[in-house]
């Protein structure tokens, strides 16, 4: 791919500005602020769109950052570049209300979908972590970042495992994660109902238990009522609780009539006792007749008091059989209520016991154990990915090492003869004699082995041979190293924008297309 021309509408600083590139190699050479981050910017924004931040972050994101100063709705640009052999013309709107994308190609005025991956299709399928972390260097970040890990995996799967073919080793573990996070949550919801479930069985077995306390109490005031009338019922037996029946007139009177009988007698004898000492005929007939008399009230008293008491006796004995019969009848109600209790009670223990034996061995159902079996599934499958990642990553660190350690070798003009990044990105150089850690190499030597990774990566990765777009990023190179990085550099079948604050790149690409070993490049 090649880039002709960048033509900048509205966006940062520029307004209504063209700039024209060439192949090969050239310097965009400007102070600061003078807008080459910009330009750079641009390039990256065009080649892969522009998205707007939310929240916090919206105030600090690229948009916000090259939002046109002047006429802030029109947000907009246009490149032209060449890509495999074909002329294509790409223009973007980036406005907060307007977004839209066209491309066309100028050769036969084919027009292409950029929503449709036309774009990315001509692109080699580059995305824009993998262009941040290959050829596109920004100002102090030369460092590659973990997406070129991943990347370099992605690679590796495709090489070794389909011969080429489409594997995203990063995309396939990340739909993974996400699919076991969506079973964890079904998981989790339907441990949850089991638990619902589960209370509301206890929740059932606290009423029980509540209904079988209330019974008992109530089994236990039948069961008090029952002594109680069983006391009664004994006490009928004897005369206190016998009740207190009046005996009326034919009592007194037949009283009365004994009494007079025997008041009669005592007379009688009496005068019989008198006439005898005082010879009294008359008096005689008079006793006698008292006697008589006296017989006669007494035994008329005598039927009249026997027959108080039969009537007595027999109502006595009825109001016996009376209450003998209401106390049974009472005993037998509390009785069937003390069965019926009991009864009650019997039938919510064993209801109680049932639920308690459910809550205890409520059991997964089968979408549960599934999905149990599908989270364990899909464990074991990020584990083998995993370690297929892992195995298939060494094989292609060690390639990337080997080209990287060949670029960084002549930059470095001999002095280390290889470099060993490990799939965390941590860094080591060769010297010769011994691996020196990234720790005890200056900041330039740094620079130089991340430049080395980068251009070593583009040409493992990248199926279209993308730009090399450098943001001032040789700030920490001395003259040596700078100039043997520009004479690599000069012998790639890219192109290669360098944007500096510094005229050294300027000087070193005219000193070296002069010499008689180097050819120029325009």
């Amino acid at each position: 791919m090649r880039i002709r021309e960048l033509y900048l509408k509205n966006f940062g600083k520029f307004s209504d500005r063209h700039f024209c590139l060439d192949d090969g190699m050239q310097v965009v050479y400007g102070e600061n602020e003078f807008g080459k981050s910009t330009l750079h910017a641009f390039i990256r924004a065009m080649l892969f769109g522009m998205e707007r931040g939310r929240g916090r972050a919206a105030g600090k994101d690229t948009f916000s950052r090259y939002e046109p100063r002047e006429n802030a709705g029109y947000y907009a640009g246009m490149m032209r570049f060449t890509c495999g052999g074909r002329n294509f013309r790409l223009e973007r709107e980036f406005g907060r209300n307007t977004r839209r994308a066209s491309l066309v190609c100028e050769d036969d005025g084919e027009q292409l979908s950029v929503e449709h991956g036309d774009l990315e299709m001509l692109l080699g399928g580059i995305t824009p972590s993998m262009f941040d972390n290959t050829v596109s260097v920004g100002q102090l970040q030369s460092m590659p970042r973990q997406e070129l890990s991943e990347a370099l995996k992605n690679y590796a799967a495709n090489y070794y495992e389909t011969g080429g073919g489409e594997v995203d080793l990063g995309g396939a573990l990340s739909e993974l994660k996400d699919r076991r996070k969506a079973v964890e949550r079904s998981l989790k919801e339907a441990a949850e109902e089991r638990e619902k479930r589960r209370q509301q069985l206890l929740q059932e077995c606290s009423f029980l238990e509540r209904d079988m306390e209330r019974l008992r109490e109530e089994f236990g005031e039948q069961q008090r009522k029952l002594e109680g009338l069983e006391k009664d019922g004994s006490s009928t037996r004897g005369d206190a609780e016998k009740p207190k029946l009046p005996r009326g007139n034919l009592c007194a009177a037949g009283a009365a009539g004994i009494l007079a009988g025997i008041l009669g007698f005592l007379c009688s004898y009496a005068t019989d006792k008198w006439m005898q000492f005082a010879g009294a005929g008359r008096i005689a007939v008079f006793a006698g007749g008292i006697a008589l008399a006296g017989a006669v009230l007494m035994a008329i008293g005598l039927y009249i008091w026997l027959r108080d008491r039969k009537r007595q006796a027999y109502e006595e004995n009825t109001w016996g059989q009376a209450k003998k019969k209401a106390l049974s009848e009472e005993m037998g109600r509390v009785q069937w209520e003390m069965d019926r209790v009991r009864s009650e009670w019997k039938e919510k223990h064993i209801r109680y016991e049932n639920l308690q034996e459910q809550a205890e061995e409520i059991e997964m159902s089968d979408m549960e154990k599934q999905l149990r079996s599908r989270h364990q599934a899909l464990l074991l499958a990020r584990e083998k990915l995993e370690e297929t990642a892992a195995a298939l990553g060494q094989d292609t660190s060690s390639f990337l090492n080997r080209h990287a350690s060949k670029i960084f070798a002549e930059i470095t003009q001999g002095s280390y003869r290889g470099i060993s990044v490990d799939d965390k990105m941590a860094v080591s150089a060769w010297d010769g004699v011994r691996n020196v850690r990234a720790e005890q190499l200056s900041r330039g030597t740094l620079e130089q082995i991340y430049f080395a990774v980068r251009m070593a990566a583009a040409e493992l990765l990248q199926e279209e041979p993308m730009p090399v777009i450098l943001d001032d990023a040789f700030a920490f190179y001395d003259g040596k190293r700078l100039e043997s990085t520009l004479k690599w550099l000069s012998r790639q079948e890219r192109q290669v924008i360098i944007f500096t604050c510094h005229n050294r790149e300027e000087e070193i690409l005219e000193r070296l297309w002069k010499a008689p070993d180097v050819e120029p490049v325009p």
